[in-house]
């Protein structure tokens, strides 16, 4: 589950996420964030799988931004691609606020379930655009 919730979050609107991190943080009763590492800006490898032979390799780096920190104790990571500090640490908080019980949860899962279906949404529109262009090269 964590992974489907880590890449909504990490596909969804970086405004979007930091309110949702901003207003679920104000549920959680005296919150103490320690910034363990971060915001900080690095280059990590692009591994690209090769399908027809089946190996990995280095396509090149991508500049990314990551924070890690505690939340009340609880360890929380974000990392976005591009130089976004206040994402990364959104993301962060939100990492270790999935990780606590407590009001915010419910709050939480029904604003992911929304952006889930907004994602799903815009990517059917960019799939019927781009499906008008499709070309069938077995006609020619």
């Amino acid at each position: 589950m964590r992974d489907s919730v880590t890449g909504i979050l990490s596909r969804s609107p970086s405004t979007t996420v930091c309110a949702l991190a901003a207003h679920a943080l104000t549920m959680i009763s005296d919150p103490s964030v320690v910034v363990l590492s971060g915001p900080k800006v690095a280059m990590v490898q692009l591994r690209i799988q090769e399908s027809v032979a089946d190996t990995v390799f280095n396509g090149g780096e991508v500049l990314v931004t990551e924070t890690r920190l505690e939340l009340n104790g609880v360890f929380g990571f974000g990392m976005v691609i591009g130089d976004q500090p206040e994402y990364a640490t959104a993301l962060a908080v939100l990492d270790a606020l999935g990780r606590i019980d407590g009001p915010h949860r419910a709050y939480m899962t029904d604003a992911v379930a929304d952006l889930a279906r907004a994602l799903t949404t815009k990517h059917q529109s960019e799939f019927a655009a781009s499906n008008s262009t499709k070309v069938a090269f077995d006609t020619f």
